[in-house]
C-alpha cells in the first residue's frame, strides 16, 4: 500500500491523496489550488498520476480546494465513481459548473493577452460541460454506513461538521490478511455553531491525516463575536455607510442569513422613533451561487441540529427573513448599489478574488462611512489578503482604488475548528495511532500544531512535504520517498497494478464465455466478448511497454 501527499501540504488548497493497493487506485479529494499566482498555478501541472487509473474517489465536502479539480480528473479519462453524502453531491451540482464557467473566463482573459503578444491560445483547465458531465459519477451515500468497495477496501463517511453535507472518512484496506485503518479528516468543523451538526469522533485508526488550518491559533468565542459584528453593523448604519460582507457561498453565507434574522426580527423591532430610518435597512445576498446553495441547505434538513432546526422553523426563517432580497442576476446586482437605502451586502466570492464581491468592493472601499467585515479565511495573495492586511490602495477590476472604509476580520465565524477543537477531535482516539499527519494549513499552523499533539497527546506526528510518499506493509511504514513520473519503482507499482487488473479481467471474460456458451449465436454478446479481448490486448501491450522502457525483470 502506498499514500501519496498531493496538495493542501503547507498550504491551505488543492487537497488530494493517491491511495494505491495491490488492485486499486483512488483518490481522497482532488481539489484546486487557490491563492497566490505560483500556487494557483500548480492546477496547470499535469497530474502525478494516469487520470484513467483511477478507480474512484471519495470527496470530503463540496468546497472547491477539495472537489475543484474532479472535472479535469474527468476530462483526462477518470470514469470511475465519485463517493459522498447526498448534500455534497447536490452542492457539487452548483459549484462545479461554476468553476468551469470560471475556467472559461480565465482562459478567454488570458487568450485576449496572448492575442495581443501573439503566444499560442490555451484551453480552460475544463468547462462546463465537463463539470456536468463529471456529476454522472457521483453517488450519494449516508453517513455511517460502510461501504464495501470490493472484499479489500471499505469505508465509512462520518459527519464533520464544517459544512452542510461535510465528512471525515474512515478507510479500512486490506493486503496480504493485514487491515490497515486510516482517517481523513477533511476539514473539521467548529463545536456548537448555529444549525449544523457538531463533528461527530471517531474512536480508532492506525493513521491519521488532520487539517490545520488554525492549527496555531484560536477563535473568539462564536457568540461575541457575533455581538461584535452586531455592534459594527450598528455604528455603521448610524453614520450613514454600508456594510459589505464577502462571503464563501457555501456555509459562511448561509451563517450569516441565520444571524442576520435575528437581527432583523428582535435587533430592529427594539429601535427607538429617532431610529425608523434603520427599519428601511435592505439585506441583500447578491451571490447566484450563493442563492443556489441556500436553496440546498433548505432542501437537506436531515443534516442540520435539531434545535436550531426547530427554533428556525418555529419562526419560518429557514435561512430566509422579509428584508432579504436575493441578486440573481446581474442587472438586479448593479441596481443594489443604486439604493439610497441603508443596506448590509453579502456577496462573494469569500477571498474577493472573483464575482460580484468586487464590484461593491470598487464602490465602497473609497467611502469613510463603510464598513468592509471578513468573516473567513484570507489566502496570501488573494485580494481580500491585501485588504485586512492594511493595504491602502489597491488595483480593482483594472482601477486604482484608495482604500477609506472601516476593514474589520472576524475569524471567530470560521467553520474550520481552531487549536483547542482540533485537539478535542484528535482526543477522541482511544488508542495511540502510528502517526499523524498534519496537512491542510499554512507552514506555521501546521508546525504550531503538529508540535502541540506531540506536547499534549504523544502522538508522533509528520508535516508532509507536496509529492512525498509512504509505502506500508503490515500496517507499517517501511519507507517513503517522493512521486517521480517516469522512475523504475513507479512503474513497476503500476506494472504490477496494471498485471492484475488484465487478471480480473481475464476471469471476467472466461465467466462471460462459460455463461453465453461457445456455441451462442447471439451477435451482440460474441461483440461484448470481442470487446473483452480488445481491451485485454490493449493492458498486454502497455506492459510490455513499460517493461522494455524501464528494461525491468517482471
Amino acid at each position: 500500500m502506498k499514500v501519496s501527499f498531493l496538495g493542501a501540504n503547507r498550504l491551505v488548497s488543492g487537497s488530494c491523496y493517491l491511495i494505491q493497493t495491490k488492485y486499486k487506485k483512488f483518490l481522497i479529494d482532488c481539489g484546486f489550488f487557490r491563492g497566490e499566482e505560483s500556487i494557483v498555478r500548480l492546477n496547470y501541472q499535469p497530474f502525478s498520476f494516469r487520470p484513467e487509473e483511477i478507480d474512484f474517489v471519495i470527496l470530503t465536502h463540496a468546497h472547491i480546494d477539495h472537489c475543484g479539480r474532479i472535472p479535469q480528473l474527468f476530462k483526462e479519462g477518470f470514469h470511475g465513481q465519485v463517493y459522498c453524502t447526498k448534500s455534497t453531491m447536490e452542492l457539487c451540482a452548483v459549484m462545479l459548473p461554476d468553476s468551469g464557467q470560471i475556467q472559461e473566463e480565465d482562459a478567454e482573459e488570458e487568450n485576449q493577452r496572448r492575442l495581443r503578444t501573439g503566444e499560442r491560445f490555451i484551453e480552460p483547465l475544463y468547462d462546463i460541460e465537463d463539470a456536468l458531465d463529471c456529476l454522472l459519477l457521483f453517488r450519494g451515500v449516508p453517513y455511517q454506513y460502510k461501504i464495501n468497495v470490493d472484499e479489500n477496501i471499505s469505508f465509512r463517511l462520518q459527519d464533520a461538521g464544517h459544512v452542510l453535507g461535510s465528512a471525515a472518512v474512515e478507510l479500512w484496506v486490506t493486503e496480504d490478511g493485514q487491515t490497515c485503518k486510516w482517517l481523513f479528516s477533511g476539514d473539521i468543523g467548529r463545536k456548537n455553531k448555529p444549525f449544523l451538526k457538531n463533528p461527530q469522533i471517531v474512536k480508532e485508526a492506525d493513521y491519521v491525516v488532520i487539517e490545520s488550518t488554525y492549527g496555531a491559533r484560536k477563535h473568539r468565542p462564536y457568540r461575541q463575536e457575533v455581538k461584535k459584528f452586531f455592534s459594527i453593523i450598528d455604528k455603521t448604519l448610524k453614520r450613514g455607510g454600508d456594510v459589505i460582507i464577502p462571503a464563501f457561498a457555501l456555509q459562511r453565507a448561509q451563517d450569516i442569513i441565520y444571524e442576520l434574522s435575528h437581527y432583523y426580527n428582535v435587533q430592529l423591532k427594539q429601535l427607538s422613533n429617532k431610529d425608523k430610518k434603520l427599519k428601511k435597512l435592505r439585506f441583500y445576498l447578491d451571490s447566484p451561487l450563493a442563492i443556489a446553495a441556500t436553496k440546498i441547505y433548505r432542501n437537506n434538513l436531515q443534516d442540520f441540529a435539531q434545535k436550531d432546526l426547530r427554533i428556525m422553523e418555529n419562526k419560518n426563517q429557514l435561512l430566509d427573513f422579509q428584508s432579504l432580497r436575493m441578486t440573481s442576476t446581474a442587472k438586479a446586482s448593479k441596481q443594489i448599489n443604486r439604493s439610497k437605502r441603508s443596506k448590509i451586502i453579502i456577496s462573494a466570492s469569500g477571498m474577493c478574488d472573483g464575482g460580484r464581491i468586487q464590484y461593491h468592493l470598487k464602490e465602497h472601499l473609497w467611502k469613510k462611512e463603510s464598513s468592509i467585515i471578513f468573516v473567513g479565511y484570507q489566502a496570501e495573495g488573494t485580494l481580500g489578503k491585501k485588504i485586512i492586511s492594511g493595504e491602502k490602495c489597491l488595483d480593482i477590476m483594472d482601477e486604482m482604488v484608495d482604500v477609506r472604509a472601516e476593514i474589520y476580520h472576524l475569524d471567530g465565524f470560521s467553520s474550520h475548528a481552531d487549536q483547542t477543537e482540533l485537539l478535542w477531535w484528535l482526543k477522541g482516539l482511544r488508542n495511540k495511532p502510528k502517526m499523524v499527519f498534519v496537512v491542510h494549513g499554512e507552514k506555521e499552523e501546521s508546525e504550531g500544531f503538529a508540535e502541540l499533539v506531540e506536547q499534549q497527546l504523544g502522538f508522533n506526528t509528520y508535516i508532509p512535504v507536496m509529492g512525498e510518499t509512504f509505502y506500508l506493509k503490515d500496517k507499517e511504514i517501511v519507507t517513503q520517498g517522493m512521486i517521480k513520473d517516469g522512475s523504475k519503482e513507479l512503474q513497476l507499482d503500476e506494472i504490477l497494478i496494471d498485471l492484475n487488473k488484465i487478471k480480473q479481467k481475464f476471469s471476467l471474460l472466461l465467466s462471460e464465455i462459460e455463461l453465453y456458451g461457445l456455441d451462442n449465436e447471439q451477435e451482440s454478446l460474441w461483440y461484448k466478448i470481442k470487446q473483452r479481448v480488445e481491451e485485454l490486448q490493449g493492458d498486454i501491450r502497455k506492459v510490455k511497454y513499460l517493461i522494455k522502457e524501464n528494461e525491468l525483470g517482471v
